[in-house]
Formats: C-alpha cells, sequence, structure tokens
C-alpha cells in the first residue's frame, strides 16, 4: 500500500442567495458538522439528496470521468472532463443565478486546511484558499489533479473515484463489493505500488484499444468478404464490364439513399419547428394566464371590499354563520363565546383575524367593481386554460410524431451511409485507363486478415502482461487478507443477525475486452447463514441477499477499506440512507453500524453525515444514539443539537407543510427527540 494517503474530511458549509437554502431570516445556510454522526433531516422533495449533491460537487467541481460507465472496473479512458453545460443547481431555483449567489466548503485533506468557493449557477471556482493561502488553478481539472497529489493517490482520477464512490454512498452510488471488477478497481487505487497499478492500468489500456480496433476491423472485412461474388473458375478477376456495372447499380441506389435521406430530414426539421413554436404558444400562453389570473384575484377582492365597505358591514357577514346558528365559517364552531369574543376585539380597536389595529374601517381608493367585470375575467381565464390545453395536445402528438420520424431519419441515415460506401468501394477497385483489370478485392482482404492476425497476437501479448502484473497484485492482497477479512466480518456482523464470514479468492474470472482471454483477478466474497442454511454459504450475487442486507453489506465493505487506508487520520463517509428497504429492527443495526464507524469523543476525528426522512420510524433517533435497549427515545442534549440539521426549519416550506395534519405529524415526531422551543 502506497503510504499517506488522505481523504477529504468536511468541517463545514454555507451558502448564500440561494432559494433553496434561505436558511433562518433568509441569512443563508451555515453548517458545521461535528464529529459523529450528523443527520440531515427532512421530509422528500425538501432537498436533503440536493445538498449531499452540493457537498460532492464542491469538492469535485463540473467534472466526469470521461466515457463515464457505472462498470468503474472496466475504465481504459482515465481521465475526467469538464461537463459543458453543468446546471443541476440552478435548475432547482426560479430565476437566473447571480455572482452573490456562491457556496463555500471547509474541508480538510491530510494536514491542509481548504476552502473553495463556487458559483451556484455552473459550480465553477470563485476562490480557492490552501491553509489560508489563496490558490490559482488554472482548471477545474488542474485544481483535482492538485488535490489527488495532497491525497497521495497516483492521479486526479483516482482522487475523483475514491471521493466519488467510496467516500459517498449517495443515489448513483455502484456496488463494490458485489462487483469483482470494481473491488480490483479499488485495490489497484488504494494498496497497489505505484509501479504495479501503472502496469495494469497501461496494459488494460492498450488491451481495450487493440480489441476495439480488432472488432471493427473485422466487421469491416467480414462485410467485404460479402462484396465477393460467387466463387466460379474466373473469380480471380471481375471483369471490368461487371464491375461497371455494379458500379452503376452502386450509383442509383446511393442516389435513391441520398433522395431518401433529404426527405425524412425535411420531415424532421418541419416536426421540430412545429414543436418549437408550440413550445412559444405555451409558454406565452402561461404568462398571460398568470396575468390573468393575478388582475382576477385583485379584481374578486375589490369586489368583496366594495361589498362591505363599512366595518359594521364586515363584522355582520363574518358573524352571519354564528347568528344564524350554521357555526363559524372557517372552522365550524357554533360557540357563542367565541362571539362575544369577536365582539370585544372589534370594540377594543383589533382586528379579530389577524390582532393588528384598527385605523379605518372604510377602504379608500377603492374602484367600483361590478360582477359582471369578475366573470368576464373568470371566462377569459377558462378560455385560456382551455387553449393551452390544447396547445399540451398538439405538443403531445408532435413529440410521437418526432420520434417516429426520428427512426425513418437515422434509418434513412444508414441506408444513405451504407450505400455510399459500397459506390465508393466500388469505384477503388476499378482500374484507370491505363490499368489492365487486377484483382483488387481479394488480396485486399488478405492484407487485412494478417492484419488482423497481428492485432490478435499483440492482444494475446498485452493480456500476458496484464495477468502478470495482476500475479503481483495477488501477492499484496494476500497481505492484507487479514485485515480487510477480520474489519468487514466485524461491520457486517454488526449489522446482520446471521453469522458471517469473509473469504479470499484469487482465481475470480475477470472479462477484460470482448475478444480477450479471461483473468483471474483477487476478490473477497461473503458467506453467511440464512433461515434455511444454517452453514454459511457463498454470496457471489447480490441477488443472492436481501436489498437491505445489499446495501449494508456493500456499506461496510466501504467502511472496511476506509479504515484500512486511514490509518489512524481523520476520515468521513456520506450516506444516503436507504431506509425504505429496511424493517424497523434493521434501521437500529443499520444506525448502530454507522456509530460503530463515527463515534464521537475520540482522539482521531471520524465523521459520518447521513440524511434521513422524518417519517415515523427511529432512524434519526438511532443515528444520534437516542434509543435506549428496551427501545424507549431520549431527548436530544443541548450540546449534541448541532448533530441534527432540520431542513424543515432551513428551507422554504413544501406544499404538504400547508396541511395542518402533516404539520402536527412532524411535531410529533421530532418532538419526540427534540426539546421543545
Amino acid at each position: 500500500m502506497r503510504s499517506n494517503i488522505s481523504l477529504p474530511v468536511i468541517q463545514r458549509v454555507t451558502i448564500r442567495n440561494f432559494a433553496l437554502y434561505p436558511g433562518i431570516n433568509n441569512a443563508g445556510l451555515d453548517i458545521t458538522f461535528a464529529d459523529g454522526i450528523s443527520v440531515i433531516a427532512g421530509i422528500n422533495g425538501i432537498g436533503k439528496t440536493t445538498l449531499l449533491t452540493l457537498l460532492l460537487r464542491m469538492i469535485l467541481g463540473p467534472n466526469d470521468p470521461e466515457k463515464a460507465t457505472r462498470s468503474v472496473g472496466r475504465v481504459s479512458q482515465r481521465r475526467l472532463v469538464g461537463i459543458k453545460k453543468f446546471d443541476f443547481f440552478s435548475k432547482r431555483v426560479p430565476g437566473a443565478l447571480g455572482e452573490d449567489s456562491f457556496a463555500t466548503l471547509y474541508f480538510t485533506l491530510g494536514k491542509k486546511n481548504i476552502e473553495v468557493s463556487r458559483y451556484m449557477r455552473d459550480l465553477k471556482i470563485k476562490s480557492v484558499r490552501i491553509s489560508g493561502k489563496k490558490y490559482e488553478p488554472q482548471s477545474e481539472t488542474d485544481f483535482i489533479d492538485f488535490l489527488g497529489s495532497l491525497s497521495g493517490l497516483l492521479s486526479g482520477y483516482d482522487f475523483h473515484m475514491v471521493v466519488r464512490y467510496l467516500q459517498f454512498f449517495g443515489e448513483d452510488r455502484i456496488p463494490l463489493l458485489w462487483d469483482a471488477g470494481a473491488q480490483f478497481e479499488f485495490f489497484k487505487i488504494l494498496f497497489l505500488e505505484e509501479t504495479v497499478a501503472s502496469s495494469l492500468n497501461d496494459a488494460f489500456a492498450q488491451i481495450q484499444k487493440i480489441d476495439t480496433d480488432y472488432r471493427n476491423r473485422l466487421h469491416q472485412l467480414n462485410k467485404r468478404k460479402e462484396s465477393l461474388p460467387p466463387a466460379t473458375p474466373n473469380s480471380a478477376h471481375i471483369e471490368l464490364e461487371t464491375l461497371d456495372k455494379m458500379i452503376q447499380e452502386a450509383t442509383e441506389a446511393h442516389t435513391e439513399a441520398e433522395s431518401q435521406f433529404l426527405s425524412k430530414k425535411n420531415e424532421y426539421d418541419e416536426l421540430q419547428k412545429q414543436l418549437r413554436k408550440l413550445d412559444n404558444m405555451s409558454d406565452e400562453a402561461q404568462i398571460e394566464l398568470a396575468q390573468l389570473e393575478l388582475q382576477f384575484s385583485q379584481t374578486d377582492a375589490m369586489f368583496i371590499l366594495q361589498a362591505l365597505p363599512s366595518l359594521h358591514d364586515k363584522e355582520m357577514f363574518l358573524m352571519q354563520g354564528y347568528a344564524t346558528g350554521c357555526g363559524c365559517f372557517i372552522c365550524g364552531s357554533k360557540s357563542k363565546k367565541q362571539l362575544d369574543n369577536i365582539g370585544k376585539k372589534i370594540r377594543k380597536g383589533h382586528c379579530f383575524a389577524c390582532d393588528a389595529t384598527i385605523n379605518n374601517s372604510k377602504p379608500s381608493n377603492v374602484t367600483p367593481i361590478s360582477s359582471r367585470q369578475v366573470r368576464t375575467l373568470e371566462e377569459k381565464i377558462e378560455d385560456l386554460r382551455n387553449s393551452s390545453e390544447q396547445i399540451e395536445v398538439q405538443r403531445s402528438e408532435i413529440e410521437q410524431k418526432i420520434h417516429d420520424a426520428s427512426r425513418s431519419f437515422r434509418e434513412a441515415v444508414n441506408l444513405r451511409n451504407s450505400a455510399l460506401h459500397k459506390r465508393e468501394y466500388l469505384e477503388i477497385q476499378r482500374p484507370s485507363q491505363n490499368q489492365k483489370p487486377i484483382v483488387g478485392l481479394q488480396a485486399e482482404i488478405d492484407r487485412e486478415q494478417d492484419a488482423l492476425d497481428i492485432l490478435a497476437e499483440n492482444r494475446r501479448e498485452f493480456t500476458a502482461r496484464y495477468r502478470t502484473a495482476v500475479d503481483r497484485a495477488q501477492d499484496r492482497m494476500g497481505e492484507l487478507k487479514g485485515t480487510l477479512e477480520s474489519a468487514l466480518t466485524s461491520y457486517a456482523t454488526a449489522f446482520l443477525q446471521e453469522e458471517v464470514k469473509v473469504a479470499f479468492s484469487r482465481q475470480t474470472p475477470f472479462k477484460i475486452a470482448t475478444g480477450a482471454d479471461r483473468v483471474n483477478i483477487p476478490t473477497f466474497t461473503i458467506n453467511m447463514t440464512s433461515s434455511t442454511h444454517k452453514i454459511a454459504h457463498e454470496r457471489l450475487q447480490s441477488n443472492s441477499v436481501s436489498e437491505s442486507q445489499k446495501e449494508f453489506l456493500d456499506l461496510a465493505f466501504r467502511m472496511t477499506l476506509l479504515d484500512m487506508v486511514n490509518d489512524n487520520g481523520s476520515i468521513m463517509l456520506v450516506i444516503e440512507t436507504p431506509e425504505a428497504s429496511l424493517d424497523s429492527w434493521f434501521m437500529r443495526r443499520a444506525a448502530d453500524l454507522m456509530r460503530r464507524f463515527a463515534p464521537e469523543n475520540t482522539d482521531i476525528s471520524r465523521k459520518v453525515i447521513a440524511t434521513s426522512n422524518v417519517n415515523g420510524t427511529q432512524m434519526i433517533p438511532a443515528l444520534l444514539g437516542l434509543v435506549q435497549d428496551d427501545g424507549t427515545i431520549t431527548k436530544l442534549p443541548a450540546e449534541r443539537e448541532n448533530h441534527l440539521i432540520n431542513l424543515l426549519d432551513l428551507t422554504p416550506p413544501p406544499a404538504a407543510l400547508d396541511q395542518q395534519e402533516v404539520l402536527s405529524l412532524l411535531s410529533e415526531e421530532l418532538g419526540k427527540f427534540l426539546h421543545a422551543k
């Protein structure tokens, strides 16, 4: 293992002028993450996942691996590229974001304190400070390469992969324990010496490149073989007259294909034009509808104000329900006591609804409004809504036509390209006026087959080099076998009730490329008991365990790797808790697993940042260590309140919170472990 590997540990994040996170009194968000577990709590749609994504992207920036793939063990292009239009956060708020909307992340990397600020509109770097000193990277990838060098990893690409897929267990998480190639990729990044890791990466890239070239050329060769005429005694020589006829036929076919292509292209372009026109009409209708609805609200209000000009009128209208025995128009209460209370407030000069002081009971500057004017606006709004619905119906029809037309368009493109290739190929075979007809196609096929044989031999040679490098990796993994087995078994047993054993295998088949021979790589597998297997047996696939077992065994594997690479330094894990797959018993076990990884009040800073829904389960109090052995829940002490980030207090309330029933349920849930304020 390479020495002195450090990974980022987030200390604090601030967010300014971003509508999703206005904070208390619109002061923005300022969150400090304490050692141990910090729980980001809220309900669906309130911004928990977006906040975790922001923490990740504040470190990594708007970058992704080139030719990103879900199978991280099969990447040959180990490079990062910038995302051309990174609008993940700007799309989550209305209106354009200016330069005053930015976030700042404070984190440590080894002995360095790093402060990076990024604009929320596109996450580009605003400023960077390293241990108090200003640092100006030339580009985003330059900054990630710099962080990679500070971490002790071999490249910015390796740093990106470790942070994104090992330290962050979010929505885009990938299986590590259950994917042999992914396991070996992270063993290579974290534990293998630079010479061995580089040998593996170089050989893998060469095998992939050669294999791609081989398969593409073989495909073209097979098409050329299909172009050969049937074997005859004179098949070695294609007569010039026959070749000219084939060229003429190919030219006619290409002309027809070109005509079909242009027709389909014009049809597709026209449909796109119609869709854009409907989009503009829809936008204009929505704007006009919003304006009319606002005008209607104002007109409706003025009509009521005009109808009830004096304080006495308003009082008589609102109290009519009590007077007639129908009860309050708002809540339905029929208590006469409420009638007396309302009268007392009004006589004392206070509004009984909002308790404001009544200065003047008569409205001023009220334009007389007739009910006909109100109805006219209602009719306009209804007509506009019907028009908008018709536009949406037309858009759906056009989108379906575009879907059908795009398929025909692609077929026409392929047909045209194929016809052009065939014509050009035949024209190349035709000798010039000064040449005698020669055998060209068969000779070219033979030369191409010889070239493919050389490529196949080169692929075998690099596969042998890769296998040799794997053998060196086997030795290193054998040295770490005992440590990994012990740590993973400990974490897995902490979560599962079953007996768990970890097995090390040196002979897991791994397919490097389509045409390459398989190579056996070192991996770890889980053996465990179950209700039907009293003796622990091997679980090679993720579908051989339950959903909750799969998720948290994979999490335990990440914890194990972080412990092994950490070497008693600060460490962090960010988790989007998969509560949906857990029953109440597993929730407590999962919380215990996370608290075991990041205990509080230790000499070494260890952190878990986890999201959880306020949904009536014990997950949040369990994560905070508030659930007792008998199942009772204690209150969160004041000195530990910073371990709970309650987004219900820091974000705009979603529509669900407009319902009193929902508010009552959430208040009751939080009241189980929070002191009343």
